[in-house]
């Protein structure tokens, strides 16, 4: 197949008539975990249509998560990528590194990259979201970092070699388990997790399961303090010092700040589009531009911008058959759900964690269950008598059982009785 730049898709169907009513040249934004997806996906249903993917990134596709077993060193860097760059040109995708994309000409279907203009049938914005440092007092410093690419675990790594006393400032998933690769990679770091909240894991847990998680990190070295806003950082130069807003300091000589991400909508307003947290899409992950969809972190869809791997995956096979217009059930959101282990624990929280009104409507009930040893906590959140979401904190052998009742929205009459009592097993 030809490859080059604005001229190619003209060419192309010149040689090969039989797509041109069709989609002759895809170009997707971003080599993450949803537009790498999306393009095997197109891929595996097309082999003719051109694929172009474009990075900022010096490296292909690697799992996020990756990042945290790179910093533990449980991984090194030779092993983080998901396929050799061999497997791009097997699959006849032309992946572009070190290629920021600078701006699109919707109306002319092409961007901009590097002096250059490519042109596209369908454009994919799959470009991902920014981690998001807070005005601290005091920035910027030495040794305060966010981690959201490689470069930035690399960075960190090579700091925590050097430190003694590490902040983590942001109790949510990737702060937690950013905590926990720096105290398996570095055991004699000295660890403090500070959440602005009233416990750990908002989105994940209520307070009962936090209370447990939190003592058990406790148990195992690492400080934890909630209800503690950061409101600066002290140093000359170098971070030496944390403020927070009560009055308390903490010394540190390194800092990690997890504070979550914001959709990059650099080019998504600079191309005209519908934006609001993330640029706006149907349930065809199409934009307000017929010929330009979005995907992942950058998406926004029935006022979400959801930040998962789970929702990315749903988006990127979707819109991939869509790009190529073909049938294939609209999006209609992805129900939230995370496993994993959280500083070791194991942790599933899936779907509704907690009612949305207070005091909880009346169809609304949770039901919960905790071990004797007080080192497993379950939650289980009915609505018209169906599980609607649950925490298993501290055991994993239901998860896959709880899960599917969720995600049919079976009725659980006979299992009612049972899910207060903690020893009870669902396999």
């Amino acid at each position: 197949m030809a490859w080059g730049k604005i001229n190619d898709t003209k060419a192309h169907g010149l040689l090969d008539n039989k797509l041109e009513a069709s989609v002759v040249k895809a170009v997707v934004i971003g080599n993450n975990v949803a537009g790498t997806t999306l393009a095997k996906a197109v891929r595996d249903v097309d082999r003719d249509v051109q694929i172009e993917i474009f990075t900022e990134e010096a490296v292909p596709y690697y799992p996020r998560p990756k990042l945290i077993d790179f910093i533990a060193g449980t991984v090194d860097e030779g092993k983080i990528l998901f396929y050799p760059m061999d497997w791009y040109e097997k699959n006849d995708l032309r992946l572009h590194l070190n290629s920021r994309v600078e701006r699109i000409d919707a109306p002319g279907k092409k961007i901009f990259v590097g002096g250059e203009w490519y042109s596209y049938d369908k454009l994919v914005l799959a470009n991902g979201s920014k981690a998001f440092m807070p005005p601290f007092k005091g920035l910027p410093k030495d040794n305060v970092f966010t981690l959201r690419t490689l470069d930035d675990a690399m960075r960190i790594r090579k700091a925590a070699a050097n430190s003694s006393k590490v902040v983590v400032i942001g109790g949510g998933l990737l702060g937690l388990e950013t905590a926990r690769a720096l105290a398996t990679g570095f055991p004699k770091l000295k660890m403090t997790v500070l959440e602005y909240a009233e416990h750990l894991l908002m989105r994940q847990l209520d307070h009962p399961g936090a209370e447990i998680l939190q003592n058990t990190m406790r148990s195992l070295g690492t400080e934890v303090f909630t209800n503690a806003e950061t409101q600066e950082l002290r140093g000359d130069g170098a971070v030496k010092e944390i403020v927070l807003k009560d009055g308390r300091t903490l010394e540190c000589d390194m800092v990690v700040v997890s504070a979550g991400a914001r959709a990059d909508l650099t080019l998504g307003k600079g191309a005209g589009l519908a934006v609001g947290r993330g640029v706006i899409v149907d349930s065809s992950l199409r934009t307000s531009d017929e010929s330009i969809y979005a995907v992942g972190d950058v998406a926004e869809f029935d006022g979400k911008v959801w930040g998962m791997i789970p929702p990315a995956l749903d988006q990127a096979r979707i819109a991939a058959k869509k790009v190529l217009g073909l049938e294939t059930p609209d999006y209609a959101g992805t129900i939230p759900s995370n496993t994993l282990k959280v500083m070791g624990i194991d942790l599933t929280s899936i779907g509704v964690v907690r009612s949305e009104h207070d005091p909880p409507e009346p169809s609304f009930e949770e039901i919960r269950a905790t071990s004797a040893d007080g080192k497993t906590y379950k939650k289980f959140v009915i609505k018209d008598g169906k599980m609607i979401g649950a925490i298993l904190l501290g055991s994993k052998k239901e998860t896959a059982k709880i899960t599917k009742l969720i995600k049919e929205g079976s009725a659980i009459d006979g299992l009612r009785d049972k899910l207060a009592d903690p020893e009870y097993d669902f396999t």
